[in-house]
């Protein structure tokens, strides 16, 4: 198909879809009005007739019409805690941006590990997964991408192909491929490692929040106790994979590409000159937020949050602003202290920070709502009573490829919308610890290897790379299945001992319908014997 004729299938599928759907809309029941409106946002969301953002605000005008629930309780989920602690986030990742701080600390790290092929692309993957666990996976991307760039055209000056030691030829091409796509890989990993790191994660963590307000096992330490060895295993295997499908492209190089590679690099960092006051207070500024964050409430002692106040709960949105505060306050430049801008400017938070990604979580917040308060959760949660006689290892492999599939093709955070809450309630009903199933799906969610129109540093690599779709594919079919596995093995290994997840717990007990058939009993046993 063209590509005008594939625009005019669109166009006319999504004008279709709410005439098509509306014999839910006209039911009685709060259910099928609620899966009206999913489905309805599911559509536009794939095939994006509009933007992301303006589908996510449909719940603000349809849910009250509806009568699944009211304009303020709609509204209320575009501005929640976790949406605050993300914001924040955001604008701190910005602040690291403004004053080329990531760069420095790219360039550094790419510096130490060497400049020989295989500990280049590691260079590469480690720096890029670091800083995608706090700042934006595409704004990484977008920063590594040039890098390369710059190192493949210094080697590329004088020779198309440069001889190896033991004879065959370095190939260029084959090198800028890979390294481009160990940025892709290590940028959508390493999102998963902090709580802050993609949307999908605060899409879990505002939706535990909102339904289960007694739920502690998540915080921002234990999240990167159960995730961090996770996101370095999947690295490494994604090092792996393109050392196996491309290594023999390029034998022991010569100390002429060496030089030339660490010439480039060399040069950039210089480029940026001696560290100055304003990176150093932001990255002070940013380790300070991180302990914060860290020992708010680290569980193995007592958190500095119980020491300031032990009538009200502190989250984490409260170091998070007050970090940012002090970013907007203190001068990065002291000593010019009349004519100084502050370490950040609100002009560079309005132009960078991704306003439109707070209200597509907003919007998936106001669904999961309303998915709740229609009862349409509780309803599919029921129909998956008929795989009770699946064991839970199966059915959580199962809701993990089935996830990695749909995010290839769908945006990860749309996919954790629709699918947490059904999950959520799916477990429940089989007396399951819902996070033993919910949190393989947030993560896996993150697992999009395959195709340029999967993630944003997917697409950017692809278009900067000028590769064939068959070059992200196939090496990303194998990252698909391994990460899903290295997934599978953490869930029942770190995750069942780390956040106790072979019990039911008191707080999901009060949404528990009543089944026949005790699944509890066969969790327990799947978990001893995984």
């Amino acid at each position: 198909m063209t590509p005008s004729s594939i625009k005019k299938t669109k166009f006319i599928v999504c004008s279709l879809t709410p005439f098509v759907l509306l014999p839910l809309a006209l039911s009685p029941h709060q259910e099928a009005k609620c899966a009206y409106i999913i489905l309805w946002m599911a559509v536009f969301w794939v095939l994006e007739p509009v933007h992301l953002t303006l589908t996510a605000l449909l719940p603000v005008v349809l849910m009250p019409m509806m009568g699944i629930l009211s304009e303020a309780e709609v509204c209320s989920n575009y501005m929640k805690e976790v949406l605050m602690m993300f914001l924040g986030g955001l604008a701190v990742a910005v602040a690291v941006e403004h004053c080329n701080l990531h760069e420095r600390l790219a360039l550094k790290v790419l510096l130490l590990l060497g400049t020989e092929t295989k500990w280049l692309i590691l260079g590469f993957m480690l720096t890029t997964m670091f800083l995608s666990m706090w700042i934006s996976n595409t704004a990484t991307t977008a920063m590594m991408v040039p890098i390369v760039d710059a190192v493949m055209l210094e080697l590329r000056t004088g020779v198309e192909n440069i001889h190896s030691d033991s004879g065959p030829l370095l190939n260029l091409d084959a090198l800028h491929t890979t390294l481009l796509l160990s940025i892709a890989y290590s940028a959508n990993c390493g999102g998963t490692g902090t709580v802050t790191g993609t949307s999908p994660n605060m899409i879990l963590k505002g939706f535990l929040e909102e339904h289960h307000p007694e739920s502690s096992e998540l915080t921002f330490a234990s999240w990167m106790a159960y995730n961090v060895p996770g996101m370095l295993i999947c690295v490494c295997v994604g090092w792996i994979v393109l050392q196996i499908l491309y290594v023999p492209c390029w034998r022991k190089q010569n100390e002429e590409s060496k030089k030339r590679i660490r010439r480039v690099i060399t040069s950039r960092y210089k480029e940026l000159g001696t560290i100055t006051f304003h990176e150093s207070a932001v990255l002070c500024l940013f380790v300070i937020l991180v302990l914060l964050w860290i020992f708010r409430e680290p569980k193995f002692i007592g958190g500095w949050a119980e020491l300031v106040s032990t009538n009200t709960r502190i989250g984490d949105a409260v170091p998070v602003i007050a970090i940012l505060f002090l970013l907007f306050l203190v001068p990065a430049e002291p000593w010019r202290l009349q004519h100084s801008d502050p370490l950040l400017k609100w002009s560079a938070v309005q132009t960078k920070l991704p306003w439109g990604l707070v209200i597509l979580l907003g919007g998936g917040f106001a669904l999961a709502s309303g998915t709740q308060k229609s009862g349409l959760s509780i309803w599919l949660g029921a129909q998956m009573v008929e795989l009770s006689f699946l064991s839970p290892f199966v059915v959580q492999m199962l809701l993990c490829f089935s996830t990695a599939a749909l995010t290839e093709i769908i945006s990860n955070s749309t996919v954790a919308t629709i699918l947490l809450p059904v999950v959520n309630q799916m477990a429940v009903t089989f007396h399951v610890h819902p996070l033993y199933l919910m949190l393989p799906v947030t993560v896996v969610s993150s697992y999009a290897f395959m195709l340029p129109v999967a993630t944003g540093p997917n697409a950017i690599v692809f278009d900067s790379g000028r590769m064939k779709t068959i070059d992200m594919v196939k090496p990303g079919i194998i990252m698909n299945i391994i990460c899903c596995f290295v997934q599978l093995a953490m869930i029942n290994t770190l995750g069942t001992s780390l956040l106790d997840l072979n019990t039911f717990p008191s707080w999901a007990n009060s949404q528990a319908p009543s089944v026949t058939g005790d699944w509890a009993t066969t969790f327990n046993s799947s978990n001893t014997t995984i």
